[in-house]
């Protein structure tokens, strides 16, 4: 239904308009960019939904990138000749301003756009993420507070990764004076600590990124390394953070002062050690930032190089030397690849093999037709972020769920899983091609979706069918001066070992030490079984806030840029509540916490992370699941927009 020819947002005015486009460019921009955002951009330009009823039904996606819809070719077609057409008629109007869907016409472009009608609870979440009305997660005041009453909340952030920065903004807005505290000479985190060759994100780079940021050009689906390190670099200056960060410092220790109801924070940096006071603490130094190297024996006789791939030296010159590779999971699988074209010899080992998602536009860069697409078209930039995070898959997913009633065998939990597995195997089987030998060690025999899945193109496979590459599934039994011995007694000779290893992903906040009420370290009240109420606060370590905490890696759906915001959000809120009502210090009940924990595990029980076909580094010593969180995105957005302060208790200073 056509609409009046004011009724426009400006939310939906931040492209560029187009000059002196030529009918063919618009063609090909059509013809290039992806099909549902492009749909949902006519219906702004035109203030029309007539192109989506054209549409017809739509599917939910395939895999992440997959902009299709399940729409049939011919169709398809056709409503890219009607988006044409539409433009140009926009065009020739002289781009006036664009259209803001009414309440049912929204409701309509998403489930057009999802592909499956969903729980109007996230008609909110999903306006939110398209932005049109700005940024709905900024900071703001209840009420008038004094620059007094700002200044006697001072806030330490430990870490400038995206977590930081996120959090960062929010008291920049607030104007609540912060400090960065970061190890390395740049922000970044793990963007800035991994440059190993092929390092790229597995998530796409145009959700994996802030949603107050919405011009960022991105060159490619999946972002490599130094993509990213730049956007990190240019965020923290664009959005004025550099001169509250302090760069190659480290916090040993954090202190909480009863009497003072403040945090003692001990720092070390080149000029020496010092000790700061802060009203609240905000660690912000992610999971994934201490690498696990395992001991070998004789590893110190070995006279080659070894190196861990988040500290990957620069120069190191791989070409014709002799390689060995431990470890075949996410970094493996980028790495390989790219060793394999210059190694003279490559060896990997692996322990278990794992489950690859082999996707078909994995490396593919942004096309000029997309990016004009995301630079002119309105509203198009954004439905094809809010289309990347495939909301269809927010709930309960069926192939991630164990089945009690399930008997069609081990390989599998459920129905769903066992397509699943069907699926990927398919996958996985064309990358490797027609060696039985390499599709018997590569392909995995316990259940999809019980370790981290992964995403690659092919390329870790096809490395490994070259003939300087070998797998090697015997253990590695020990070092010598000039490689490894399997667990078979075979040498394989070695200049360069990588040890392709992961993260000591569970030692949260290690190895600073961090002592709240009553002198209580928090490694001794967690145990092996670390915790907290949402991810962000644990009893007994008042004004502590987490970031990308205990039980908040996410298992199925979204990403760390999407958890972040929730948590910065409701971090602000705590301290907002703060210093409004002139509150010295809050903690988290016990009995919040307990409850939160064992909602959690009764969740994660019914995971396919909880099988016990495999190890992964989701699972503590004894083998449950502490990393990952069971709740849908919508969930963790409702439960986190405000603390619910019954939960808390308030401290005062004496």
């Amino acid at each position: 239904m056509d609409r009046p020819a004011n009724h426009f947002v400006p939310g939906l005015t931040d492209f560029q308009t187009p000059a002196g486009v030529s009918d063919s460019e618009i063609d090909a921009a059509v013809a290039q960019a992806g099909l549902m955002p492009l749909l949902m951009a006519v219906v702004h330009v035109t203030g029309s939904s007539e192109i989506l009823r054209e549409a017809g039904r739509t599917e939910r996606p395939q895999y992440s990138t997959d902009l299709s819809g399940g729409i049939p070719a011919q169709r398809a077609t056709a409503l890219r000749a009607h988006a044409a057409a539409a433009i140009k008629s926009w065009r020739d109007a002289g781009f006036p301003p664009p259209f803001e869907p009414a309440e049912d016409e929204l409701r309509l472009m998403i489930d057009i756009l999802v592909g499956t009608p969903l729980d109007t609870r996230y008609e909110a979440l999903l306006a939110e993420e398209l932005g049109f009305d700005g940024d709905a997660r900024d900071f703001h005041w209840n009420k008038a507070v004094t620059q007094a009453d700002k200044a006697a909340m001072p806030v330490v952030i430990i870490g400038a990764g995206l977590s930081g920065i996120a959090m960062a903004y929010r008291l920049k807005q607030a104007g609540l004076p912060f400090t960065i505290i970061e190890k390395n000479s740049g922000p970044g985190g793990t963007w800035f600590e991994n440059r190993f060759p092929g390092a790229r994100v597995d998530v796409p780079s145009h959700c994996y990124s802030f949603s107050f940021i919405r011009d960022q050009r991105w060159p490619d689906l999946f972002s490599p390394w130094p993509v990213l390190r730049s956007y990190f670099t240019e965020t923290v200056e664009r959005l004025g953070l550099a001169p509250h960060i302090r760069y190659e410092t480290e916090v040993l220790r954090t202190v909480y002062d009863e009497a003072a109801a403040n945090w003692l924070v001990t720092l070390r940096s080149q000029s020496g050690e010092e000790t700061q006071r802060f009203r609240a603490v905000v660690s912000a130094v992610g999971q994934l930032n201490r690498p696990l190297i395992p001991s070998i024996e004789g590893e110190e006789g070995f006279e080659g190089v070894r190196v861990h791939t988040s500290r990957w030296p620069e120069g190191l010159e791989y070409a014709g030397k002799k390689i060995i590779v431990i470890g075949t999971a996410a970094t493996a699988l980028q790495l390989v690849p790219e060793l394999a074209r210059d190694a003279a010899e490559l060896t990997v080992f692996q322990r278990s093999p794992t489950w690859v998602l082999v996707h078909p536009e994995y490396r593919r860069a942004i096309s000029p037709g997309e990016q004009w697409a995301i630079d002119h078209l309105p509203g198009y930039a954004r439905w094809y972020r809010v289309i990347l995070y495939n909301w269809a898959l927010d709930g309960t997913p069926a192939h991630m769920q164990i089945d009690p009633e399930w008997t069609g065998g081990p390989q599998a939990v459920s129905a769903a899983n066992e397509a699943s597995r069907i699926n990927l195997t398919a996958g996985m089987k064309a990358a490797i091609g027609d060696d039985p030998v390499l599709q018997e060690k590569l392909i995995p025999k316990y259940p999809p979706y019980v370790k981290r899945p992964n995403l690659g193109d092919g390329g870790f496979f096809k490395a490994l069918s070259q003939p300087n590459a070998t797998l090697c599934t015997d253990g590695v039994a020990r070092f010598v001066k000039n490689g490894i011995i399997d667990g078979k007694g075979e040498l394989h000779e070695a200049d360069i070992v990588v040890y392709a290893t992961g993260f000591r992903a569970l030692e949260y906040l290690a190895p600073m030490e961090v002592i709240g009420r009553g002198g209580k370290r928090i490694e001794d009240f967690w145990g092996d079984e670390p915790r907290a109420h949402l991810g962000i606060t644990v009893p007994e370590f008042p004004n502590l806030f987490l970031m990308y905490g205990p039980g908040t890696n996410l298992g199925f759906n979204g990403n760390l840029f999407f958890n972040a915001e929730c948590q910065a959000r409701y971090i602000s809120g705590c301290l907002r509540w703060m210093v409004e009502e002139h509150v010295d210090a809050i903690s988290v009940k016990p009995e919040v916490y307990a409850d939160y924990a064992a909602r959690m595990d009764a969740a994660l029980a019914r995971f396919t992370w909880s099988h016990g076909g495999a190890g992964s580094w989701y699972k503590n010593k004894s083998g449950k699941v502490i990393a990952n969180t069971p709740w849908p995105l919508l969930q963790y957005w409702e439960w986190t927009q405000t603390p619910e302060k019954a939960e808390f208790e308030i401290l005062k200073a004496s």
